[in-house]
């Protein structure tokens, strides 16, 4: 009896350039604890690797003692965008500058239903947002948004943990720490 032919499977080496994904447009919420640096050095990596520009979306939705002040909501509204917009400014010029090709949302609302609707407003190709329990800074990450986002958003989202796992491999939060 002969042994038959030994046939080696066919292999192919695929690259990121033909792998036939493509992001263009990746959407980070943002609600200022420490874990959304996290998120922030996920969608930079991604950036980099694609040449995407990151909208970052930051929600403020007045909550318990903000209302309680005897301020306008609209002007309450405001002003937490006009300081929501002023850190993520601060934000990006500490962790990717001018490097990558940003756009910042500021809006009032239901937070899974703004980062839903952002993503769909900016033809997004992925959310990056991060994981860190029951509730975030001013209710963004309320109970069930991350699974209400995952569940209804129109493009793939990638959940980060509260804790860099090595995925992105050398990257410090700040990029000007090496100089």
């Amino acid at each position: 009896m002969e042994n038959p032919p030994s046939r080696k499977p066919e292999r192919r080496v695929i690259n990121s350039t033909s792998s036939g994904l493509q992001l263009r447009r990746i959407l980070v919420p943002i609600d200022f604890r420490d874990s959304t640096v996290v998120a922030l050095q996920y969608a930079a990596a991604f950036a980099r690797q694609y040449k995407a520009t990151i909208t970052l979306l930051h929600i403020v939705e007045p909550v318990g003692p903000e209302l309680r002040r005897n301020i306008p909501r609209e002007r309450l509204i405001e002003e937490m965008s006009e300081v929501g917009e002023c850190q993520i400014r601060k934000l990006v010029d500490v962790i990717w500058g001018e490097e990558i090709a940003t756009d910042i949302v500021v809006a009032g609302g239901k937070p899974y239903r703004q980062i839903v609707n952002e993503a769909k407003e900016t033809n997004a190709d992925m959310i990056i947002m991060a994981s860190h329990g029951a509730v975030g800074s001013w209710g963004l990450f309320r109970r069930g948004t991350t699974e209400k986002v995952v569940r209804y958003a129109p493009c793939p989202v990638l959940v980060v943990p509260p804790f860099e796992r090595g995925f992105v491999v050398g990257a410090s939060v700040e990029r000007n720490a090496d100089r």
